[in-house]
């Protein structure tokens, strides 16, 4: 079954609501085991479940027909002012597509919607790249060598961080102002 767009409608992103569960759970099967938060103790829905609690905000990415194609959420966002950006797409080029495009209003929506001093981000060496034009502020942490089997090898995870300053750096020049 092919999906049409629906006429008029854009590509977007909108808050997470309890109605995406099933795509979420999705999502985290079709990526298995590169959302280590969610998939680490295995693909049982309960336990997915008992994850989510500590998200602290999600959005979904949905392509022009209303599917979602992405999930972004907000984790670990509490009294150390820091955060870590969770971002997932289907394995298709136009949802990866669709994630690097909403990837800077993602971003800032973080940085916006919550007191936070730096945004982490973590991937696997053979993670598709959905920030984009984002990726690139984001400077490397840690280094995990041969951190977890994936697709039957082993492969190393990093940890970067995106500081406010850094991005209200980059939010002021690439759109004349700063909105954090």
């Amino acid at each position: 079954m092919t999906e049409s767009p629906i006429p008029g409608a854009q590509p977007g992103w909108r808050l997470i609501s309890a109605a995406d569960v099933p795509f979420v759970y999705e999502l985290v099967t079709l990526v298995d085991p590169r959302w280590w938060r969610f998939s680490r103790k295995g693909l049982e829905p309960s336990i997915l479940l008992e994850n989510a609690q500590s998200v602290a905000a999600g959005v979904i990415i949905h392509n022009e027909t209303g599917r979602p194609v992405a999930c972004g959420v907000l984790t670990d966002a509490g009294a150390s002012t820091t955060g870590t950006l969770e971002y997932f797409a289907r394995p298709d080029e136009r949802s990866l597509s669709l994630a690097r495009q909403f990837a800077p209003e993602i971003i800032r929506a973080a940085f916006t919607g919550s007191p936070i001093r730096r945004l982490y981000h973590e991937r696997f060496e053979g993670d598709p790249d959905v920030l984009g034009e984002m990726a690139n502020l984001f400077e490397v942490e840690v280094t995990y060598p041969s951190f977890a089997q994936v697709a039957g090898r082993l492969e190393q995870r990093t940890v970067s961080a995106l500081t406010r300053e850094r991005f209200s750096e980059w939010a002021a020049t690439s759109t004349g102002e700063a909105h954090t």
